[in-house]
């Protein structure tokens, strides 16, 4: 007797529909729809409302996930939500798609596109260019190499090209013509971190002068202006966030008012993406800002310096991946500090997308979901070498716009930038209580081998070291971490005047000024490298822990966020500090930096959002002129941020400020 497709048991008849899809990877599933039409019976099996588990699957082949489960919580990735977010992406990458075609057409172009700087309102609405560009950007930070392929099939790299031209250099040359600076949005936001997702060394090696001086021309004023574009999730003078009570009680000098104020509120920065995997998503944008820092910087490091002519020496390198722990990422010269984007490693933008997911408003206690992942700040992070450069402009620029110059764009334009070579070398000191998961039991660990078993300290949530005077070392204490002062401490690292700073065995003992109470001992937090924390006495002959652990498996329990909840006081949990180190190849050694060697800096990090403030003194300053580096750790270990001068005291006002970027050495 024939067999009929009704009587080929419907698991069948799925796995056919499966390995359909497994052999047609890019583009829409349209593969399966002669399968569809084959009969009635298989048409409902398969279909969409009668079938998300198959759609759910077929958006787990098309697409990556090990980025999802990473950072959103079960109940978003359900298969219902799956095989929505299947049906939304690929109606959305379809007009991209679409819209790349027909803007090949110029007279298309413009008319779909419009002009913003003249606002003529094109067929292309800002919603729509909206939607599509935070697809892109959200795919594209979660691709393990499949998002990408997708992206490609619909052309994003064309629709990249198309925004920069009809958007971004449109309302910078209106910007010229006016000599005011050019307006920023959410999808300019989006769409400048998404040119700086897609570059690669060879695009920028292979720009004309032509191309390279008027794509420096557009970036300069989005990555100067300071004043004029965030950089920040919160103000960088509140220590401590969230902030619910939104004072300014804490600002020495305030004035509200001139052209270079600064908002020193903490502010609501969400905004709702109205659909992503089946239900809205609240998340802060992107800064558009660091996309310009980032790009402009590559593009100043195109060469190395005073060689306009050099090439590498191996063209194939340029599409060559470099594996760094256990991390693909693209080739970057040698001469570079900085380090390109990636598109095949998802991991390398989990802290940036869970920073956009729960930094959005700083006056909230918990701005996520308990179920939600939430930004936590990785201890010893920052510890290693690291070189980059400072680039400002000069003063004459900031005193004419603070004047009132009506042409800010060209006074900013005006002044020459200067360069600025910087090596360190950082360490990290954490407060004991401070500690969760794998490091607090490594560090219990290390005091059982050095002391024996304490089981009153084993049960205890608050732990701390002083030094006796008679023994080198002493059984732990209970000091609480001194307090930070916001209106005294913000030009100082955040650090308490007057901190002494000893270095001990394991850490350092601090003590504050005119204290009489016993030193409180910070553990030092070695660097943390391929999964694991590395956590000893010192160099010295030190027993360092090792215990290999996953970056996110410090699970915080009901106590801790019991904790973390009501931690709204100012204590010091973190202390950083380091010193400027010799410089390698990026720079000629007769290139002069304000860093030399003998510079000091020391300063702590907001674990809210990870932003380091850096309190630094140069070694040739007598002790006359010192900065503050504030910045974050972002994608692919670029750490990006904004020096300022000491001198201006009123944080509402802009300062003498520059821009750095910096990456770890051998990494």
């Amino acid at each position: 007797m024939p067999t009929t497709l009704h009587t080929i048991p419907f698991e069948v008849l799925q796995q056919i529909a499966i390995k359909t899809v497994d052999n047609h990877l890019s583009g829409p599933p349209n593969c399966i729809l002669p399968l569809l039409l084959t009969c009635r019976t298989l048409y409902n099996s398969l279909s969409f409302n009668e079938n998300s588990l198959f759609y759910a699957y077929v958006f787990d082949v098309q697409f990556d996930t090990a980025a999802l489960k990473r950072r959103y919580a079960p109940e978003r990735l359900t298969p219902a939500r799956r095989a929505q977010e299947l049906r939304r992406r690929w109606a959305l990458l379809k007009e991209i798609r679409s819209i790349t075609i027909l803007s090949t057409n110029v007279d298309f172009g413009v008319q779909m596109w419009g002009s913003p700087a003249t606002n003529i309102t094109g067929t292309y609405t800002y919603h729509e260019k909206l939607n599509h560009a935070w697809l892109a950007y959200m795919m594209l930070t979660e691709s393990d190499g499949m998002n990408w392929r997708q992206l490609k099939w619909a052309g994003i790299i064309e629709w990249i090209r198309l925004f920069m031209f009809y958007d971004i250099d449109k309302v910078s040359s209106h910007a010229q013509a006016t000599g005011d600076l050019p307006p920023a949005d959410e999808f300019r936001a989006v769409g400048m971190w998404l040119w700086w997702l897609s570059l690669r060394y060879e695009h920028i090696v292979k720009e004309s002068l032509v191309a390279h001086s008027a794509v420096n021309r557009m970036l300069r004023p989005f990555a100067f202006a300071s004043w004029r574009y965030s950089f920040f999730y919160a103000p960088w003078s509140s220590p401590r966030l969230p902030d619910p009570e939104n004072v300014l009680d804490h600002l020495p000098g305030a004035t509200l008012g001139g052209p270079l104020l600064v908002d020193p509120i903490p502010r609501d920065r969400s905004i709702t993406i109205p659909s992503y995997l089946g239900s809205p998503l609240c998340i802060s944008p992107p800064h558009l800002c660091h996309a310009a820092v980032l790009s402009f910087f590559t593009r100043m490091q195109r060469y190395p310096l005073g060689q306009m002519e050099w090439k590498p020496v191996d063209i194939q390198m340029w599409s060559h991946a470099r594996r760094v722990h256990g991390k693909l990422h693209p080739y970057t010269p040698p001469h570079s500090n900085i380090n390109y984007p990636t598109v095949i490693d998802s991991r390398e933008y989990d802290d940036d997308i869970l920073r956009m997911l729960s930094c959005r408003d700083p006056t909230m206690v918990r701005s996520v979901s308990p179920r939600e992942p939430r930004y936590k700040y990785v201890p010893g992070t920052y510890v290693g070498e690291w070189e980059g450069r400072v680039v400002n402009y000069g003063m004459t620029a900031m005193e004419t716009i603070g004047a009132g110059d009506p042409a800010p764009l060209h006074a900013l334009e005006a002044e020459p930038l200067r360069q600025d070579p910087q090596a360190w070398v950082l360490r990290e000191f954490h407060h004991p209580s401070t500690l969760r998961g794998s490091l607090r039991r490594q560090y219990l660990r290390f005091l059982r081998d050095e002391y024996g078993p304490n089981p009153a300290l084993s049960n205890s949530r608050s732990t701390s070291l002083s030094q006796r005077q008679a023994t080198p070392w002493s059984p732990p204490s209970h000091r609480r971490p001194p307090v930070q002062k916001r209106s005294r401490d913000v030009f100082n690292g955040f650090l308490p005047f007057g901190l002494k700073r000893e270095h001990v065995l394991g850490g350092v003992e601090v003590t504050e000024a005119g204290s009489k109470n016993a030193p409180v001992f910070y553990v030092e937090v070695k660097k943390w490298v391929d999964g694991r924390y590395w956590i000893g006495r010192d160099d010295m002959g030190s027993v360092l822990m090792n215990e290999a652990i996953d970056q996110g498996e410090d699970e915080i329990d009901a106590e801790d966020e019991a904790e973390d909840e009501a931690a709204l006081d100012e204590r010091l949990d973190i202390i950083l500090e380091g010193e400027a180190i010799g410089r390698k190849r990026a720079f000629p050694y007769h290139v002069s930096s304000m860093m030399e060697v003998g510079s000091v800096m020391y300063g702590t990090i907001r674990k809210w959002d990870g932003l380091v403030h850096l309190h630094a003194l140069p070694a040739d300053a007598s002790g006359t002129a010192s900065w503050l580096y504030r910045g974050y750790l972002t994608s692919n270990r670029n750490w990006i941020g904004r020096i300022r001068d000491t001198w201006m005291a009123d944080l509402t006002r802009e300062g003498y400020e520059g821009v750095f970027v910096m990456t770890k050495r051998d990494e």
